[in-house]
């Protein structure tokens, strides 16, 4: 939530506003409008000159003013030496005993003590091979205070490749989690008031109400990490949910980088990439990627911009939230309260002379209506829709009012995809397939090529999961004048045996291909698949 100094300062409100927003008419600090900026600013000013500043509250500097809260009356000599020493005015704001006394928790968690590139190079080649549980544990004895120990955890989480960090209050203590490669994994165990500590730094980091337990909070900031020596801006996106015993935090890291250089490396099957270079080198259409959150569809978007933007081209977008920032990419993000949405986004988007659009998700009538207008009057357009495979799509397209001529001719195809997660190359050993394994691939032994199978054992590299690194499992649907003229006739059932007939590039297709090539297992394809997947394409 933006605070009221970030707002005055952006010229948003005025500083009574602000002051309005930041001091209820009890004298009542509204602290997820707080921004603890001003308090370092106020502290540095003074150079350390004076020590009664226990129960001052610097709420807002503008125009050379400060604008200090204390519950008490401020002597008149003490505001003089306040001005002498900073140079600037000093107004005095009465603010609640109650919040004063909140104060005194706030500051303990001084943000600009949060600072996790002082562990960039904590992790050392002899280290990265180590349980990360014990490494963990060794980092949080070393480091007893909530500070370090948040910066540690937020470097240790970017150093292995996790995409979110867990916080979890059980009842004597937090547990701690890391996602890496889509799977939760137990990282360590706090005792439960040094877990309270740890969640009250992340949420001042993310200049949250600290004093509110009782509700759910949103935050974020942004810091930066050593990518092999390579300085990247990683964005934080924190939530907050009140439960039995206490508060769970979730934190997602979002470094500002695509792990995914170019769609070659997104785990299509040449068949697949062949049709979908097809599609993206068209001057117009729509391409719909579609799929459950956490499949993938965000990185497949942002390697096609890049694949397909250049200088003779204006690509711009309107995401929910901007995930990755692109050079010579117009980005733009979603804001309610402004009154941007994707629909009005989209409308403006189509003022801005743009060649190719990407709109992150396709939710209402109105978003999908426009941009299967875009598609139709000259523009490349990308999205997203949540299906479970291609031939869904349509009739979640229908259900938002489109026409289906209007569908028909403007689409060019639609990708659905999972993740799945690859053999760790360290550990992966022969693996001979099973009677089951064959009977859910549909394959006979004579082509599912016995010696390509690959299963990895587990080592210190994978934790132990035999597992390291994920790729996109796609079926595609390539809109010919057969499928066309299906939608025009509203016959989907069609659609399904027609594909089956010309055996597209199926789920089955893309999970067949990876098992007999060693680049992942059976079981992983049943984790993320399910049997109506494997066999969408059959007679319906």
């Amino acid at each position: 939530m933006t605070s009221a100094w970030k707002r005055l300062i952006n010229n948003e409100i005025s500083i009574d506003e602000a002051l309005q927003l930041l001091v209820n008419n009890e004298g009542e600090i509204q602290w997820s409008k707080f921004d603890l900026e001003v308090s370092q600013r106020f502290q540095s000013s003074l150079k350390k000159n004076l020590n009664d500043l226990s129960s001052i509250v610097p709420l807002l500097l503008w125009q050379q003013c400060y604008y200090i809260g204390c519950s008490i009356d401020i002597a008149p000599q003490s505001i003089q030496r306040y001005k002498d020493i900073t140079g600037c005015d000093i107004k005095h704001i009465y603010i609640s005993e109650e919040s004063s006394k909140r104060w005194s928790a706030v500051k303990e968690y001084d943000i600009n003590a949060i600072n996790i590139n002082k562990f960039n190079d904590l992790f050392t080649e002899e280290e990265k091979s180590d349980d990360i549980s014990l490494t963990s544990q060794k980092y949080f004895r070393k480091f007893p205070d909530p500070k370090d120990r948040l910066a540690f955890l937020i470097s240790f989480a970017l150093h292995h490749n996790a995409s979110d960090v867990h916080l979890e209050a059980e009842r004597n203590h937090l547990n701690i989690r890391f996602r890496i490669d889509g799977l939760l994994r137990n990282l360590s165990r706090l005792p439960i008031k040094d877990g309270k500590s740890l969640i009250n730094a992340l949420k001042v980091m993310c200049s949250m109400d600290i004093t509110d337990r009782r509700r759910p909070h949103d935050g974020s900031t942004q810091t930066s990490y050593s990518f092999e020596n390579d300085p990247v801006p990683v964005d934080l996106r924190v939530s907050t949910y009140p439960c039995v015993c206490g508060e769970k935090a979730v934190i997602r890291l979002l470094p500002q980088r695509n792990r995914f250089e170019t769609l070659a490396d997104l785990g299509f099957t040449e068949r697949a990439l062949s049709i979908y270079r097809k599609w993206i080198n068209e001057p117009h259409g729509i391409i719909i990627i579609t799929g459950p959150t956490g499949s993938g569809k965000t990185s497949t978007l942002y390697a096609s911009l890049k694949e397909v933007s250049s200088e003779e081209k204006n690509t711009v977008t309107i995401e929910d939230p901007v995930e990755y920032t692109m050079p010579g990419i117009t980005q733009g993000g979603v804001n309610p309260l402004a009154g941007m949405t994707f629909e009005t986004g989209l409308k403006s988007i189509l003022r801005q002379d743009p060649d190719i659009i990407m709109v992150g998700e396709i939710r209402d009538n109105d978003t999908a209506d426009t941009a299967i207008r875009a598609a139709l009057t000259g523009h490349l357009v990308f999205t997203t829709v949540h299906t479970n495979d291609v031939v869904s799509v349509i009739p979640r397209l229908k259900g938002l009012g489109l026409d289906p001529d209007l569908i028909s001719d403007s689409l060019l195809g639609i990708v659905a995809q999972r993740l799945v997660r690859k053999n760790c190359k360290r550990c992966e050993e022969h693996y001979d397939p099973q009677d089951k394994d064959l009977e859910f691939l549909n394959l006979k032994i004579e082509d599912c090529n016995p010696a390509g199978w690959r299963k990895g054992s587990g080592c210190e590299e994978c934790f132990n999961s035999g597992f390291s690194g994920r790729e996109a499992v796609v079926e595609i649907l390539d809109i010919d004048e057969t499928v066309k003229q299906y939608i025009r006739k509203d016959e989907i059932s069609n659609i399904y045996s027609y594909l089956q007939e010309i055996e597209c590039n199926s789920f089955r297709y893309s999970a067949c291909e990876k098992v007999i090539n060693g680049v992942t297992t059976i079981g992983e394809i049943r984790r993320v698949l399910s049997s109506h997947a494997m066999r969408s394409f059959e007679s319906k």
